[in-house]
């Protein structure tokens, strides 16, 4: 499923939108997000949420090999173990990964 949205540009809105479906326990890469309105931008996606974020679980957003968001892993731990997200070892300075075959979440096939 294709999003659409607003010319009048909110992009920023779709994606917040985007990440507030996300279920507890359940994860997007960045790119998947991006992908929901049919096109490349995990790094716009990153933007958004760093800047527009704190309202929605901007944990629940992750790096494509299953890693946390960049600094900010021990606060993102606190929430995957308080939702039940599947983790695993990982030999990083963060010592965790998201399981990304058991977590990952698409609004296609909620």
């Amino acid at each position: 499923m294709t999003r659409v949205f607003s010319a009048s540009g909110d992009y920023t809105d779709a994606v917040l939108q985007v990440v507030a479906e996300i279920p507890a326990g359940r994860v997007m890469t960045y790119g998947d997000v991006a992908w929901v309105f049919g096109r490349p931008g995990a790094r716009a996606v990153g933007m958004v949420l760093r800047y527009h974020g704190s309202a929605v679980p901007w944990w629940r957003v992750i790096r494509a090999g299953g890693h946390p968001p960049s600094g900010h892993e021990a606060a993102a731990r606190e929430h995957y173990e308080a939702e039940g997200t599947p983790l695993l070892p990982a030999p990083t300075p963060a010592g965790y990964r998201v399981d990304l075959a058991k977590a990952s979440w698409s609004p296609d096939r909620a």
